[in-house]
Parts: C-alpha cells; sequence; structure tokens
C-alpha cells in the first residue's frame, strides 16, 4: 500500500523532465528517421511514459508535478528541426527549469496539455542542477507538514558536465535530501554505461545514493562529508535505468508504487 501505510498523505513529486538536444536521439544514439512524429526519439518515447505515469487510478494517490529544464527560452526548436536539421537551437545556457505543473492531484489533463512531442521544444544546454533546484524551490513552496516530498529526474545525462556544470547536481541532490526531499534518477539511454552521448553511469549511481532512492541502501551507499554517495559507483547499476520506451514506463511505474498513498499493489 505504498509507504504511507493506513492513514498515509498523497506524496508530491514534481518530475522533471530533460528537455536537452541529445534528447532527440533514439535511445541508442542513432537518428530517428519516423517522420513527422519521430516516435522513436527519447523525446517521444519521454513524453509518452510520463503521460502513462500519471493517468488514474495513480493520479488520485500522488501529488503530481512537471518540471522541463532548461526553460525554454528563444532559440529553443521543435523536434523535428532538431532531427531535420534546419536550425540549431540559440537559446542562452545553462537556464533555470520551468515549472508547468505544482503538485496537484488529478494530473493527468494538465501533464497532457502540456507536453506534445512534435511542438514542445528542446533546448541547447544541459543544466542538470539548475533543473533540480527549480523544482525543489516549487516543492518548498507547496510543502505540508506530513506530506512527503519527491523529485523525479527523467534524464539521458548527457553533457551537463561539459555544459552546466555548476551548479553541481550531486551536491544539490545531497543538500535536497538534508532538507527530506528524495530524488529518484532515471537514466534513459539504451546502455547501462549512458554512452553514446551520455554522462556515464557511475555519476548517476552517485546521484542515486544522494538522493536516498539507491537499492539496498544500506550495502550500497555509504556518507561522504554531508551527503551519501555510491560504495562503488562503478558497480552495480543503482538508478533507474529504461533502455527503451516500454522499460521507461515501467521504471515509472515502479517509482508510483514505491511511493504511492493507499494504492492497491
Amino acid at each position: 500500500a505504498g509507504v504511507g501505510g493506513d492513514s498515509c498523505v498523497p506524496p508530491d513529486m514534481i518530475i522533471a523532465l530533460d528537455r536537452t538536444l541529445t534528447m532527440h536521439f533514439q535511445p541508442n544514439g542513432s537518428e530517428p528517421t519516423d517522420a513527422p512524429a519521430y516516435a522513436s526519439s527519447k523525446w517521444s518515447q519521454a513524453i509518452t511514459a510520463i503521460e502513462g505515469l500519471v493517468a488514474p487510478p495513480i493520479d488520485a494517490t500522488i501529488r503530481f508535478g512537471l518540471e522541463l529544464w532548461p526553460k525554454e527560452s528563444p532559440g529553443c526548436i521543435t523536434l523535428a528541426e532538431r532531427v531535420e536539421n534546419t536550425v540549431q537551437a540559440t537559446n542562452p545556457f545553462c537556464e533555470d527549469g520551468e515549472v508547468l505543473l505544482s503538485p496537484v492531484l488529478g494530473a493527468q489533463v494538465a501533464v497532457d496539455a502540456a507536453l506534445d512531442p512534435t511542438t514542445t521544444k528542446i533546448c541547447v544546454s544541459t543544466p542538470t542542477g539548475s533543473g533540480l533546484l527549480t523544482a525543489a524551490a516549487r516543492l518548498a513552496e507547496v510543502q505540508e507538514q506530513g506530506r512527503d516530498q519527491f523529485i523525479l529526474l527523467v534524464t539521458d545525462g548527457a553533457d551537463w558536465a561539459a555544459s552546466c556544470p555548476i551548479p553541481d547536481p550531486l551536491e544539490t541532490v545531497q543538500t535536497l535530501a538534508a532538507a527530506s526531499v528524495k530524488t529518484f534518477v532515471l537514466g534513459f539511454s539504451a546502455s547501462g554505461e549512458l554512452m553514446p552521448n551520455g554522462i556515464g553511469a557511475p555519476f548517476l549511481n552517485n546521484m542515486a545514493c544522494a538522493g536516498l532512492t539507491a537499492p539496498d541502501f544500506d550495502e550500497s551507499c555509504m556518507l561522504s562529508g554531508t551527503g551519501y554517495v555510491a560504495v562503488d559507483p562503478e558497480g552495480a547499476t543503482l538508478y533507474l535505468q529504461a533502455s527503451d520506451g516500454v522499460a521507461l514506463g515501467a521504471a515509472l511505474q515502479a517509482v508510483a508504487a514505491e511511493v504511492c498513498c493507499d494504492c492497491v499493489e
């Protein structure tokens, strides 16, 4: 029946979706060719999986919110524009995220309205740390005593260290955990190493420990300074890894089943 038990309060969970340019690829790193919608792209598959997550009956047991990062700015482009290479994104680097929906029960209609793989734009640079801080700020605004709060980070992991290394996502997740906000880390790539175009599994393993959501936490994670990291970042996969749209949907549903309030298993 989820973590809340018989008298639980539906938790807040902001889905923080990576809208960076590498999401235009297929999960195996190749260019999609299924025009015009490019349903094989990570972007399209992620949107489909998220829309499936927030549907009834689970949307009555979790207050879902939605954030895209970075925020849409002039210069962001559509999926088709990126795939067909008619233009390149020219939005400013390393912007904050954009909360499109605050946590709410019955989120399906609002999420469906906010996300369309053909028109919702993708943007250059990967400000993972800033995206997490944007979600955290909104959670702080709606925080209520007795209501658990989570961020569900959906990312292909790519290039944040090269484009937007500050704020450091790992330190950000550790800080959030100290403030009782747990972070689930979902890496979307055909390869467990998040390659090609990925930052690599060791970093996301550390992120899962930092977010207090790694499996077998006591054995897999250790305290380092004021936050947690993986005992062996090169070892077993501790983050949620999805190699295709079906696996992504299943991973999202598993997260929901772990935190939902009075839900049917």
